[in-house]
């Protein structure tokens, strides 16, 4: 087995304490204009979403009720987190 050997440095910090990384806020973000058609997108994404539960049973006989069920997991959290960022990036915009 071989040894791996770090060089020691007193000078760098290793929680990176000493630097602090300030995130822009929504209104000033670059994409704060595309917030309205993300939020009407999201709204469409969730709808279908609900829609699909007809069918979900049907999928899941055909390919698997896992695959099925992680899918449609994955698909309404992107739609539902889509909805949340357009809302709170519209209503930041209007309460300037």
């Amino acid at each position: 087995m071989s040894g791996i050997y770090f060089e020691s440095n007193s000078n760098l910090s290793v929680t990176g304490r000493d630097r602090r990384v300030t995130a822009t806020p929504a209104v000033e973000s670059s994409i704060a204009p595309l917030a309205m058609p993300g939020l009407i997108i999201g709204l469409v994404l969730v709808g279908l979403g609900v829609v699909a539960l007809l069918r979900l049973g049907d999928w899941a006989g055909s390919y698997g009720p896992v695959l099925v069920l992680l899918a449609y997991v994955f698909y309404m959290a992107a739609a539902v987190r889509l909805v949340l960022w357009g809302a709170v990036t519209v209503r930041s915009l209007h309460r300037r």
